[in-house]
């Protein structure tokens, strides 16, 4: 798999209609934390992906590994929890928040 096809670069490939959005979970020092939220007819998909600054997010992810379906309630729900339980607590509430509004 390559950057450029994951689940969440190319979610059509994988079985999602679309890639919601991507939030980091705590400060991008030389790093990445991040959590994505995908959709199909099913519901929502969320998953969420780190490490230093070498390997390219998602290179390692497929379908399977993210969690769902969920419903838009459920979905902003595990979005708050896994935000708030991130090193340092919530990185960027207003990232959070706005990811969480693009829940239909």
């Amino acid at each position: 798999m390559s950057y450029d096809n994951n689940p969440v670069d190319t979610p059509t490939n994988y079985g999602f209609t679309e890639a919601v959005g991507v939030i980091e979970l705590s400060e991008p020092l030389y790093s990445f934390d991040l959590l994505a939220v995908l959709r199909n007819d099913d519901g929502y998909f969320l998953g969420t992906d780190s490490g230093c600054s070498c390997p390219s997010p998602w290179e390692n992810h497929r379908a399977e590994d993210f969690t769902g379906p969920l419903t838009a309630e459920q979905a902003a729900e595990e979005i708050t929890s896994l935000s708030e339980a991130a090193y340092g607590g919530v990185y960027d509430m207003y990232e959070r928040d706005a990811l969480i509004a693009r829940l239909v």
